[in-house]
């Protein structure tokens, strides 16, 4: 199947330029990696190589990490800035060059360089165990986030349904207050023609103790909204805390300064 490029791009033939499982496709002046114009190209499990170093991409798709049984990968001089999220599961990838990329500076220092074989060796294994951690950490924080929004959907339901059944209840309740009234008119009347003008009136027994469970039942409500405030705070923290220190800490300590900053670009 040939490629669509752009008039400044050469047409290519991608299949055939597949051979052994080894995809070169290196000096193709390409701006991305080719994923859309190969068919079925994620059911293509068995390739261990690709070239495609000297190019323009400046992105590969999370299909990429599909791709298990890649060995080896050679992106050196492109335009890539970050390498896609599944890139952690690459998990038999021994060789990588990302030299001559524009990556986030802490990124590529915690990588490495790729001078020779040994630190292309070692410049695989950090990429793939690194990405692995941000792929975790990223769905952990969809996951709160999902989890959030349940709580707060739910948390307005129960509030609607409350309000609702406090409407129902009003009819009843102003026919109480009605009928308090009434008495409170009687008892008063009664009290006026059987006591000296000039004696004191005291409230009601009944009224006080009616404004006593009022006043109780407000404060009820008022702690146990704090009381669940209290809770969610607390259970935020202890998800913070939990995964703040999920990324691994280079030398120099620049890893954990940045790590939230490189996590948002995935998050986002």
């Amino acid at each position: 199947m040939v490629m669509q490029q752009n008039e400044n791009e050469e047409k290519i033939n991608v299949r055939d330029r597949l051979v052994d499982n080894v995809l070169d496709l290196s000096l193709m002046n390409i701006s991305k990696v080719p994923v859309q114009e190969i068919s079925n190209f994620t059911d293509l499990t068995q390739l261990t190589q690709i070239d495609l170093s000297k190019n323009r991409i400046t992105s590969i798709c999370d299909d990429f990490g599909l791709l298990v049984n890649l060995r080896r990968l050679d992106l050196y001089k492109n335009q890539i800035t970050k390498l896609p999220l599944t890139f952690g599961r690459l998990k038999n990838l021994k060789y990588l060059d990302l030299k001559e990329n524009p990556l986030n500076p802490t990124v590529k220092k915690l990588i490495g360089t790729c001078s020779n074989t040994s630190d292309c060796l070692a410049a695989a294994a950090r990429a793939v165990d690194f990405m692995k951690q941000v792929e975790r950490r990223v769905v952990d924080e969809r996951t709160k986030e999902r989890k959030t929004r349940g709580e707060k959907q739910q948390e307005k339901q129960t509030v609607e349904l409350k309000n609702v059944a406090e409407d129902k209840e009003n009819p009843a309740v102003d026919e109480q207050k009605a009928e308090k009234t009434k008495r409170r008119r009687k008892q008063a009347a009664s009290q006026a023609d059987g006591a000296n003008g000039s004696q004191p009136k005291t409230k009601p027994k009944a009224d006080r103790k009616a404004d006593l469970v009022a006043v109780s039942s407000g404060l009820r409500h008022s702690l146990l909204f704090w009381l669940s405030m209290l809770a969610l705070l607390v259970g935020s923290y202890v998800l913070f805390a939990k995964y703040y220190d999920v990324l691994p800490v280079v030398r120099d300590g620049t890893l954990r300064e940045a790590r939230e900053t490189i996590l948002e670009e995935y998050i986002k």
